[in-house]
């Protein structure tokens, strides 16, 4: 008799051990299968192209101070890459704005900006943005030189834009003054931070 409850305990511990190690194995499997899928998603995402440089600038306007901030960024919904472009004075912000090719592709559409050049309508569809910097300021407004390029086309383009600044009403408002595969001259932008540098180097 007790041999027989002895034997039935036996069992029932064997067949416990062994349907927990079932278990254990089907979560490993799951959790090898889980990761795989993880690497698989990140592997097929394109890489982003883009100048990630941040640009700073003091400005001095109308004999008002202003800092400016253009932060490039990617959107993480279109995996695209894009720029926001901070105004503050003292505390206060200006204006906060992000720039993206789709947004300078419907301004150029809509305000019908070249419209005889064969660009005209490829822009908001083939083109994606590579780069934001600081043109100039010209009175109520900001001009910004973005750099844009067709992959499949191999083409670039530079794209001269305007935000305005200090009209109320007005602030905030963007709008694209032209394009081509030159450029519209110097960069104050760039000319910044090429001095910045010298000057870091030097110390």
């Amino acid at each position: 008799m007790k041999k027989g409850i002895l034997l039935y305990v036996l069992i029932i511990i064997c067949f416990g051990c062994h349907r927990t190690t079932n278990t254990d194995e089907k979560k490993d499997i799951n959790l090898q299968n889980n990761a795989l899928n993880i690497d698989t998603s990140l592997e097929d995402t394109p890489e982003v192209k883009g100048d990630f440089t941040i640009y700073e600038h003091d400005l001095s306007m109308y004999n008002e101070k202003y800092f400016m901030s253009i932060t490039p960024r990617i959107d993480s919904a279109k995996n695209k890459y894009e720029t926001n472009i901070l105004l503050t004075q003292k505390i206060d912000t200006v204006f906060n704005k992000v720039i993206n090719i789709d947004l300078l592709g419907k301004t150029i559409l809509k305000y019908k900006i070249f419209e005889d050049s064969i660009e005209h309508f490829k822009i908001a569809t083939e083109y994606e943005l590579r780069k934001v910097v600081y043109h100039g300021v010209r009175t109520n407004d900001l001009y910004f030189e973005a750099d844009i390029a067709s992959e499949t086309r191999q083409k670039n383009l530079k794209i001269l834009f305007q935000i305005s600044y200090l009209n109320k009403g007005e602030t905030g408002k963007l709008f694209v003054n032209g394009f081509n595969e030159k450029g519209f001259g110097t960069n104050a932008g760039e000319i910044e931070n090429e001095r910045n540098r010298k000057v870091k180097k030097s110390h």
